[in-house]
């Protein structure tokens, strides 16, 4: 199992500008960057009267023996073409649309940074995360501090059930979209299924039998107890736990069943749960 955390954002962009073409999500592979980067630098030296300064930034990458030496932004004129590390960036891939299944490994487009456009008519700023649409609203009849609120767009009409908030009673706008795309990071990386609560109206025997979560997924999933905590696990086997109250805990499950806390603090109980993987593939490294 790789446990590398780390991949490489490889793309070019004028100087203050962002980029116009595809950044490319690249694993530890000096070939498939370097190509990247190829590409990149011919097709920009096809557009300009001197192509010579272009020729000798190819040069001088194309003797890089390492990563490392390709890494950071190499600037010829007002072009940048830059190699970035970035650790669990969790990029999606396009696999399920291929119907193929997902390595975890191989290259994709690395995915856009998260912008809050502008409000509608109703004071509503939409903003896209991967695939998805949100929105950060007031819930107030009017934009009051403590109101905010984000939501998902559903597939049809527009109206957000309270059930269906990513979150709520965020004093500013901003602040609801800045902790949202923190929460939805992490989602990237492991699946987190609906929380769980306990039945009053069950036996007593049946509630402490749901009290611990279940899951029959591989890959990396957190579940909720209905005791009100969240258990991370890895491929069914358990990683940690995260304590959701304030302040938020994680522990990871010790194999000689001694816990360790980890340092926060952390904005939201999903950042948390991605400290603890991280932490166990650290330790595998």
């Amino acid at each position: 199992m790789n446990t590398n955390r780390t991949r490489y954002h490889v793309g070019s962009h004028e100087i203050g500008l962002a980029p116009e073409y595809r950044v490319e999500c690249i694993g530890e592979d000096i070939a498939e960057i370097f190509a990247w980067l190829e590409g990149d630098i011919a097709g920009v030296a096809e557009d300009v009267e001197n192509e010579t300064p272009f020729d000798e930034l190819y040069n001088r990458l194309a003797k890089c023996e390492t990563v490392a030496e390709l890494v950071g932004e190499h600037t010829v004129d007002t072009f940048v073409f830059f190699v970035r590390p970035v650790t669990d960036c969790g990029c999606p891939c396009d696999c399920d649309e291929h119907g193929e299944e997902c390595d975890g490994e191989h290259r994709r487009e690395a995915a856009a940074e998260p912008q809050l456009a502008e409000t509608d008519e109703q004071g509503r700023a939409p903003f896209k995360f991967d695939r998805a649409e949100y929105v950060v609203f007031n819930t107030a009849s009017e934009p009051l501090d403590g109101y905010w609120a984000v939501a998902k767009v559903p597939a049809e009409g527009d109206t957000y059930p309270p059930r269906d908030y990513l979150l709520a009673g965020m004093a500013t706008r901003e602040r609801a979209f800045s902790l949202a795309v923190e929460k939805l990071r992490p989602t990237r990386l492991i699946t987190f299924l609906p929380r769980q609560y306990r039945d009053v109206t069950l036996p007593r025997e049946d509630q402490e039998r749901e009290e611990y979560p279940t899951v029959d997924r591989d890959g990396w999933v957190c579940a909720w107890s209905t005791l009100g905590h969240a258990v991370v696990f890895e491929d069914g086997t358990e990683r940690g736990i995260v304590y959701a109250e304030r302040p938020i805990e994680a522990h990871v499950t010790g194999a000689d069943g001694i816990d360790v806390e980890l340092d926060g603090p952390w904005r939201c109980f999903e950042q948390a749960a991605a400290a603890i993987r991280a932490h166990v593939l650290d330790a595998r490294a």
